[in-house]
């Protein structure tokens, strides 16, 4: 059996179970199902699928248990299931990009940079260990000055589809994100550091729209979107505080609580005409001032 086939075996047993319990009878016909879809074979023995199970709390952190009074195997604790879902996300993507050529054609991926994830695993070594790192990082700005980094890594964090590292600068003790796909010549030193007792990453970025922290203190936020706009937004979540105030056939109104910092109002910005901004007032005459600034700029 193909390591695709094992990846994607388990996949389909979470993706199962996950949408509800279900015996071991109805899970086989779940997978005879999609072996015949796939034009695989996923149909396994009872003794194979316990050996799944074991595999699966031990890679995707997902406990699943036989409860004896229902007959059925159900989920009992998912870790992270946000993490999972992106592994799974992953898998799919790879599979896809790696099918015959036949319909390889019918893909079409975007040309960009790399994000710089060839670094992340060095990364997440020293952030584990607690070593001293040395770059290069390239700024975007200043004819794409280069510098060299001396830092503490403390995390790694996804936002709007781009990875960052943070860290804390040695010198000034100030924490600072910097893009992967700009850093180069990684250098992980054998000096140790102390992790700052005060930072979580978890709350340090709890009311960022990316990874601006500039002190913006967080305020309720008001928005209106129209119909189709809504759709999008309800889909992918400005923020994890997003909720519908009300919604009808025309449009929605969502609250939020987070900083109004320039990555989000520039956000905002992207959507134009489809969103306005009706809480606070000073997020609404900024959006206005910008509006009014890009207007200007043509005769």
């Amino acid at each position: 059996m193909s390591k695709k086939q094992f990846i994607k075996r388990h996949h389909l047993i979470i993706n199962k179970l996950r949408s509800n319990p279900c015996s071991f009878k109805d899970l086989q016909d779940y997978l005879e199902k999609h072996s015949i879809d796939d034009e695989e074979n996923y149909v396994i023995s009872k003794r194979t699928f316990e050996r799944d199970v074991n595999e699966i709390r031990e890679i995707y952190k997902i406990d699943i248990e036989y409860n004896r009074s229902q007959n059925v195997y159900e989920i009992k604790q998912d870790a992270d299931e946000v993490k999972t879902d992106r592994l799974i996300e992953s898998f799919q993507i790879f599979n896809a990009l790696s099918i015959s050529d036949s319909v390889s054609n019918h893909i079409i991926i975007e040309k960009r940079k790399h994000f710089g994830t060839d670094n992340m695993h060095g990364l997440l070594h020293a952030i584990k260990n607690q070593l001293e790192i040395r770059f290069t990082h390239e700024k975007f700005w200043k004819d794409n000055e280069k510098q060299t980094r001396l830092v503490f890594p403390l995390a790694l964090k996804e936002a709007r589809n781009r990875w960052y590292l943070v860290v804390q600068d040695p010198k000034d003790k100030v924490y600072k994100t910097f893009g992967l796909e700009r850093i180069s010549d990684l250098e992980i030193t054998r000096k140790k550091f102390d992790y700052p007792k005060d930072f979580n990453p978890d709350v340090k970025f709890k009311y960022s729209f990316g990874i601006i922290t500039d002190g913006t203190k967080p305020e309720k936020i008001k928005l209106w979107l129209s119909h189709n706009q809504a759709n999008y937004i309800k889909s992918l979540p400005l923020h994890h505080s997003q909720k519908v105030v009300s919604e009808n056939e025309t449009e929605c109104i969502i609250e939020l609580f987070m900083s109004p910092t320039y990555d989000f109002v520039m956000e905002l910005l992207s959507m134009g005409s489809e969103i306005k901004v009706l809480e606070p007032k000073s997020l609404q005459e900024e959006i206005k001032s910008k509006l009014l600034n890009t207007l200007n700029l043509y005769p």
